[in-house]
């Protein structure tokens, strides 16, 4: 496993579920019983180029994880992919195979991405 790649893919899954659920917020405001929208074309393609790329570097057994938050990415729910996500890093953070391939550093930057997924 990359440790920067995973990082960084990471990195860039929390921004585009931030960026979603700030459009969630707005149609909520303006509609109660509004559903979400589904985020355009370009943006679920870098979403799932994400999900992919960490999805090779992940076992096999982490990757339904993955697939799910996709799916509720598509679908326009950012705070259920995020959940995702959250669960993800916290197995990172937990499992013994995954705690000593991350550096010290790396492990504080996951426990800040699990403070940003929280906040999704």
């Amino acid at each position: 496993m990359n440790e920067s790649t995973v990082l960084k893919e990471l990195r860039g899954a929390i921004d585009r579920l931030r960026t979603l659920a700030l459009v969630a917020l707005d149609m909520e405001e303006s509609h109660p019983l509004a559903l979400p929208e589904p985020p355009q074309s370009a943006t679920v393609a870098a979403y799932e180029q994400h999900m992919t790329t960490i999805s090779s570097q992940v076992a096999p057994s982490h990757r339904p994880l993955l697939d799910k938050s996709l799916r509720d990415y598509r679908a326009g729910f950012p705070d259920r992919a995020g959940s995702y996500l959250q669960e993800l890093v916290g197995k990172f953070l937990q499992d013994p195979e995954y705690a000593t391939a991350f550096s010290p550093a790396a492990q504080r930057q996951l426990h800040d991405y699990l403070t940003d997924l929280q906040e999704i």
